[in-house]
């Protein structure tokens, strides 16, 4: 049987471009990491549009934090919402402690700490952080983080080409290179986690 070749998807790829970048624009809005970098991955392969996925992605990672952001600030006094702020504040306070004295760094960093930037977000409209200095330091965030992860995915593709140009080859590749890099965002965050246990230990 006939091995396809990346080339050869391709144009199926093409022809569902504003599918895909409907579920990009969704994936950002819920901060979807590997939907950025399969996305990159595309863009290597001409797939899709460089230009399109970088605009998707930068639009749905801001009004997605505009929205969490709203949500804190309406649920902030809500009897319901006790639980979900006590667990964001635990987040927030564990990994960026200085958050309430320096919300802007504290807000721009969160963005890079796995699993800690919607709860960040969420606690600056509890808070109720200023508008301004939120929506600058999220807007500075969203520029590097998007750039950053397209980069990771465009150099992901770049790299599953030179290695194969099997079309399902290259597939299991993007999936393995999504997997790595997300278990090394993860092992990073639990290595920052126990070191940091431990110097509450030792104190």
């Amino acid at each position: 049987m006939e091995q396809l070749a990346i080339e050869h998807i391709i144009p199926f790829v093409e022809a569902h471009r504003y599918t895909g970048y409907a579920i990009l624009f969704f994936a950002m809005v819920l901060e979807g990491e590997s939907v950025l970098i399969i996305a990159g991955m595309l863009a290597s392969i001409n797939a899709f549009d460089r230009g399109d996925v970088l605009w998707i992605s930068f639009l749905g990672v801001v009004l997605g934090n505009l929205g969490y952001y709203y949500l804190g600030s309406i649920v902030k006094d809500k009897g319901f919402a006790k639980r979900m702020i006590a667990r964001a504040q635990r987040a927030v306070t564990y990994f960026l402690p200085h958050f309430r004295e320096k919300p802007f760094t504290s807000i721009f960093f969160s963005k890079f700490i796995y699993g800690v930037n919607r709860a960040t977000v969420f606690m600056s409209g509890v808070f109720r952080v200023d508008m301004k200095l939120f929506f600058k330091a999220e807007l500075l965030a969203s520029i590097v983080w998007v750039i950053l992860y397209f980069c990771v995915g465009y150099f992901f593709g770049q790299t599953a080409i030179k290695i194969t140009n099997n079309a399902a080859q290259f597939a299991l590749l993007m999936l393995g290179f999504v997997v790595a890099f997300i278990l090394l965002q993860r092992t990073l965050t639990h290595s920052y986690e126990r070191r940091k246990h431990k110097k509450l230990e030792s104190r």
